[in-house]
């Protein structure tokens, strides 16, 4: 599930977190986020907001999304790109946004990259 963290007193946006469908983030805690390749570099978030970026279009084989008007969509996305820092947009040496994993999700994924290491590896060369 994808989230996306807003600083409370700016409003712009932090970072994006994917978590598993299960995981909710709870906004009125401190949230750790770390970079999923250099996972030493860690940055505490406090005072943020926590929006899922995700919503359902069909449950359980039904539409329940209700299409918006053209109009509401691209003020929708002027407004989402207003939530972006400035130094994030430049186009000359931009700064990272960041999009992290959660941990559960990341000792998810270090896991698999263990388990499947060695595939392969053990095949007679042809």
């Amino acid at each position: 599930m994808p989230w996306r963290l807003f600083n409370r007193k700016t409003g712009k946006a932090l970072a994006d977190v994917i978590t598993l469908a299960d995981e909710i983030i709870d906004d009125s805690t401190p949230y750790t986020i770390f970079d999923p390749l250099y996972t030493w570099k860690k940055k505490v978030i406090t005072d943020y907001y926590a929006h899922k970026l995700q919503v359902p279009v069909f449950l359980s084989g039904e539409c329940v999304y209700k299409l918006p008007e053209l109009t509401e969509i691209r003020e929708y996305c002027r407004k989402q790109v207003d939530t972006i820092w400035d130094e994030t947009k430049r186009f000359v040496n931009p700064q990272k946004y960041y999009v992290d994993l959660s941990k559960k999700l990341w000792l998810i994924k270090q896991d698999q990259i263990q388990k499947h290491k060695n595939i392969g590896k053990s095949y007679p060369k042809v």
